[in-house]
């Protein structure tokens, strides 16, 4: 556990489910399920290098590694089937005397889908700023600046959820405030929510799927969410590489290409 301001193992109070959609980020991971299932040896083998070699700096590429690298009647992390869409649309346009798979991030293809997903948002007044930063966050990558790239990061992946909670129904603001409409999470005073996994509760009840997202799974089993906490308050300066920064990418849309599908 590395949120520092509640722990509490009481039973959360669920809300009864609507059907929801799936159709955007749906087809994302169909076609890189039906990639893996097809992908030639050579190129598996490649990719599976490729990702061993890159967790020499961001050990997260070896869980990736390791998901993509499973029988194929296997069940693959959400955030695994999409890097490997990206992995399929850059090594067809990439020889591979010049491949370098982070670039992916910089790519047109990359920038347009990422936005693609993000316009389908509804999220209210805060859309066209969180737009901007988006916008800014690729232009930190690009420059290398990863200390200012991976806070960003981060922070969107809150405030983005913040926002579907809020549009949805499940949180209401008032002020600095943010409170539990529907007091799933249990042991709150006034029921107000102060940190992200408090909000990574609220959105499993909002839809499962959520608990598919590596950035909202609230536990230590990953170096990138373990760290989060600690990067954002200021105490770990170990962690601002390239690789980081193309993980939180490829999370941010993972979970933006599915909240664009998500409606109360």
């Amino acid at each position: 556990m590395y949120e520092d301001d509640y722990e509490d193992d009481q039973p959360i109070t669920r809300i009864p489910q609507n059907e929801q959609r799936h159709k955007l980020g749906h087809h994302i991971i169909k076609d890189a399920q039906q990639y893996l299932e097809q992908i030639s040896a050579d190129e598996h083998a490649l990719l599976i290098q490729t990702l061993r070699h890159l967790a020499q700096d961001e050990p997260y590429f070896d869980i990736l590694a390791d998901e993509l690298d499973q029988p194929v009647e296997m069940k693959v992390a959400n955030d695994a089937l999409n890097l490997l869409y990206f992995w399929q649309l850059l090594h067809q346009h990439e020889n591979d005397a010049d491949f370098d798979f982070l670039n992916v991030i910089n790519s047109e293809f990359f920038q347009i889908e990422m936005l693609k997903a993000f316009d389908a948002l509804n999220i209210g007044e805060h859309k066209a700023a969180r737009r901007q930063v988006l916008l800014d966050a690729f232009k930190l990558y690009k420059l290398e600046i990863h200390a200012g790239c991976i806070p960003v990061l981060y922070a969107q992946l809150e405030g983005i959820l913040t926002d579907v909670l809020i549009q949805t129904g499940f949180l209401n603001q008032n002020g600095t405030k943010f409170v539990d409409v529907y007091k799933i999470v249990p042991g709150l005073k006034g029921s107000e929510i102060k940190s992200l996994w408090h909000k990574s509760k609220i959105a499993n009840e909002l839809n499962p799927y959520f608990a598919e997202l590596a950035a909202y799974q609230m536990d230590s089993s990953s170096t990138v969410a373990r760290t989060r906490h600690n990067i954002l308050h200021g105490t770990d300066v170990a962690h601002f590489n390239q690789g980081r920064s193309f993980i939180l990418f490829i999370w941010l849309f993972s979970a933006v290409s599915f909240m664009s599908t998500v409606s109360k």
